[in-house]
């Protein structure tokens, strides 16, 4: 029997923001469709790994169920005793070929394929569209990500030359560094002064110096992958009864982020939405997809109505540049993205919007309450909301004002609120019982609870097994000091500061633990929840998920 890949070497699982069935409604209902609320739903992951994309979600939501499938039993052995150390009793992890599974009369709310439909054979791929058509309920999202087209054809080129090389060693290990090899002996070997291949070989060496030897062995030396242009992938999907929704990133969708010259010529090229993402493909050399996929015969609504924002919730995308920005009209502020991208605008809506989400952080703000804040902000600088935005436009204008934020990425919008972030004054912080473990377990990052994977270095990675919400900052200061004497963990650099006796070490970690605690209330990790939710707990009760087939 041939040895299953991912036993041999799993590849390294993570939490994927853009599957967050969060993410998966709001683009549902921006487009005039219904599916449950995250809070009570079903939820099928095709290809789970070892549950650290589902896991995350499953604490979260305990009145939601869960269930992963994935052929390698060693990775779905290894999320089994995590789902068992953290004490999730709704999410299940099955071993189980897709060729041979069958749902029964199982029906999901969302269906999550990622870093799946292009690693598979063929008859695997068509399985993956069929269970989406088949076990999706009426107004279910299936996620399917994919390599694209045309933009694939770059990255390609590098695995089938690493597969050439690489073909020549024996054992896992030799091959993956020989790949690494031969990428780094091309980009120090072609020119990159005006020379594009040179530009790329640098390009691709950056990235891959990040990538875990498993991502390399299964996204360059997999015996499968193949890339798809959407217009292929969409018309597989109409043969299982299934139709486009959208992406999870309503940014990536609009045109209107071109030029007027280049929208104009995509009008008159592109005969229906399908042609027109294809087109904005082959603009945009796109190299990988994350598509939803809905029933077909269900009516979707195309255009955007800026007013059905009003029931949505609001969180900061950017903070401002200046720790006082003037919010008076045609004064220039500048504006900075996580990924360090600045921006600028005069517009007094335009400035007050980011300006009052980025001080609800990291909790957000709901529709009505961005409107009262944003007329607080205007009222007492002399420019009301009113003079911003016309007599009887108040309302249309922060619509669409918060529809171009969002379609720039500039806000996030979410159809519902998610889970409330806890604040660094608490008594006693807490973060969940699936950080914690992480904290203690996984050697990269932690899961937040925006569904993030953050880098966490070694001094957080304590506090935040501590923070069980039973501990003040006195016991979580004793706690510290109790394992740099029991040598559990290295201890950060004193700055020269001599540091010896218990209690030195005391005053020491209490001056530490106040700006990592004001850390990861921003990085989303603290909870306001009552902790005995994200305790441990036996497995009791009944079971509400559905039979694995």
């Amino acid at each position: 029997m041939a040895v299953n890949t991912y036993d041999e070497v799993p590849y390294p699982s993570a939490s994927f923001p853009q599957t967050h069935p969060l993410r998966l409604v709001t683009m549902a209902r921006l487009f005039g469709l219904n599916p449950a609320s995250p809070s009570r739903c079903r939820v099928l992951e095709l290809g789970c790994a070892d549950g650290a994309n589902l896991l995350p979600l499953a604490e979260a939501y305990p009145d939601s169920s869960f269930l992963g499938l994935d052929l390698s039993l060693r990775q779905i052995e290894s999320g089994r005793e995590t789902i068992r150390q953290a004490g999730l009793t709704n999410v299940r992890l099955e071993q189980v070929d897709l060729l041979a599974y069958d749902p029964g009369a199982d029906q999901f709310d969302y269906i999550i394929a990622h870093g799946l439909y292009s690693w598979v054979p063929d008859a695997v791929r068509e399985r993956i569209l069929s269970l989406c058509q088949r076990a999706l309920t009426p107004q279910g999202v299936a996620y399917v990500s994919y390599n694209t087209l045309p933009g694939w054809h770059m990255r390609g080129m590098i695995r089938h030359m690493t597969l050439y090389h690489a073909s020549q060693f024996d054992g896992t290990a030799e091959r993956v560094a020989q790949s690494r090899a031969l990428v780094r002996f091309l980009a120090d070997s072609v020119p990159t002064a005006n020379n594009a291949y040179g530009q790329f070989l640098q390009a691709e060496l950056a990235a891959m110096e990040q990538w875990q030897d498993g991502y390399l062995r299964h996204d360059l030396l997999e015996d499968e992958n193949r890339a798809f242009y959407f217009h292929d992938f969409i018309a597989g999907a109409r043969r299982h009864g299934l139709q486009y929704l959208s992406e999870p990133d309503l940014s990536s969708m609009l045109a209107g982020n071109l030029s007027p010259a280049v929208q104009a010529t995509l009008a008159s090229f592109a005969r229906d939405l399908i042609a027109l993402e294809q087109y904005m493909d082959f603009l945009r050399n796109r190299s990988f997809r994350m598509t939803l996929l809905v029933r077909e015969g269900l009516k979707l609504v195309r255009g955007l109505d800026p007013r059905s924002l009003r029931s949505c919730w609001f969180g900061a995308a950017a903070r401002p540049e200046s720790s006082a920005p003037d919010p008076r009209p045609g004064v220039r502020e500048f504006f900075r993205l996580a990924n360090g991208t600045s921006f600028s605008s005069e517009s007094a809506l335009f400035k007050a919007m980011l300006c009052v989400l980025h001080e609800a952080r990291p909790n957000g703000l709901t529709y009505d309450q961005l409107q009262q804040q944003v007329r607080s902000r205007l009222s007492p600088e002399g420019t009301s909301l009113e003079a911003v935005t016309g007599r009887d436009r108040e309302e249309e204008a922060i619509c669409q004002q918060a529809l171009v934020l969002y379609g720039g990425n500039l806000v996030e919008v979410l159809a519902e609120a998610p889970v409330r972030c806890g604040s660094a004054d608490a008594d006693r912080p807490c973060t969940t019982a699936l950080m914690r473990h992480q904290a203690r377990h996984h050697p990269r990052h932690v899961t937040n609870l925006r569904h993030l994977c953050v880098p966490v270095d070694g001094f957080s990675r304590q506090v935040i097994e501590l923070l069980d919400g039973q501990r003040d900052r006195a016991a979580v200061t004793a706690a510290l000091v109790q394992r740099r004497r029991d040598g559990v963990f290295q201890v950060p650099d004193t700055g020269g500061q001599v540091v010896e006796t218990d209690a030195q070490w005391t005053d020491f970690f209490g001056s530490r633990l106040p700006p990592i605690l004001d850390l990861l209330a921003q990085r989303h990790f603290l909870t306001e929840t009552d902790p005995a939710r994200f305790a441990v707990a036996p497995v009791s009760g009944g079971n509400i998920l559905p039979s694995a087939g």
